[in-house]
């Protein structure tokens, strides 16, 4: 049924009333299709249609070079790495003042092209990926860090790998998992933390999208709104304080072990569950987007 103009009102001036900068985190209770981008974007949908200023922020994102090759094809042939979720939720944030022709390395400034099979090498226990992109958005400019696996990286070097390599500020060459390790401590959380605080200061509101089952996106994610974990079927709401608690509890410490939305759903109850049964594509957003209320 359509909302009156006084429906909308309240909604607003509730949503208002409790929150400043908004922040929401958006986790999969499954780790593949469990639905996160699709609540992303009506959570999106429903705020801008509300007259807020919201944007989207996936942390990290990856495809597959074999599976994914129409959009790996499309952001190569730029000289760009980026996936198809990052395009949609691109579509559906509100502007940025970041250059038009990256927006989806702000949305996303981590991205991560695998080969397959998608497994870990035995011998230098490394993950099987091609190459990382990592964007630094700084307030003079955005710098493109490519960190390459020697082990694969050899065997893409067309023109459109070359165009990615071309517009990399820095490359990065690792054969050892020891390697990666101290590139990604010390560039991957800073790249997010970057483009976070920019989205924080341009945007009432920051939906913020995990990847896989991964249960925080980035430790540096320690003050949230409302916590949302999708899984087909249901949306449920999490207390964001207790949430963050059983993360930082679960975690080891000195590690830099990603922890699943399973270990942590354990261990609080969640404060709302609404249940989603099946749509069809093209009824999907708008249905989700009627049970965004529910949640908030």
């Amino acid at each position: 049924m359509e909302k009156t103009k006084e429906q909308r009102r309240k909604e607003r001036e509730i949503i208002k009333t409790h929150y400043d900068k908004y922040k929401a985190l958006i986790v999969g209770l499954k780790e593949k299709d469990a639905g996160k981008t699709s609540l992303a974007l009506a959570l999106l949908a429903y705020l801008r249609e509300e007259g807020f200023n919201a944007c989207a922020l996936k942390p990290r994102a990856g495809n597959s070079v074999w599976y994914d090759y129409d959009v790996v094809h499309e952001a190569l042939s730029q000289g760009r790495l980026y996936g198809k979720d990052a395009k949609l939720l691109s579509s559906a944030s509100a502007y940025s003042s970041v250059s038009t022709t990256k927006i989806e390395e702000f949305i996303n400034p981590i991205h991560r092209l695998w080969a397959e099979p998608s497994r870990v090498n035995p011998i230098s226990q490394i993950p099987y990926f091609i190459l990382d992109r990592v964007s630094l958005w700084y307030k003079e400019g955005v710098k493109n860090l490519v960190i390459e696996n020697e082990a694969q990286s050899g065997e893409y070097n067309d023109a459109n790998f070359r165009k990615l390599r071309a517009n990399a500020s820095t490359i990065y060459h690792v054969r050892d998992l020891d390697t990666l390790n101290k590139i990604t401590e010390k560039y991957y959380s800073h790249a997010v933390e970057l483009v976070y605080k920019r989205m924080l200061e341009q945007h009432e509101y920051v939906v913020i999208e995990s990847y896989s089952d991964i249960a925080l996106p980035w430790n540096g994610l320690d003050d949230l709104d409302i916590v949302i974990g999708v899984k087909p079927g249901q949306m449920l709401t999490y207390e964001p304080k207790k949430y963050l608690a059983a993360v930082q509890l679960t975690t080891p410490t000195y590690s830099q072990e990603e922890i699943s939305t399973a270990r942590i759903v354990d261990l609080i109850k969640p404060l709302k569950v609404v249940n989603v049964p099946p749509f069809r594509s093209e009824e999907l957003l708008q249905a989700l987007k009627e049970k965004i209320p529910l949640l908030l």
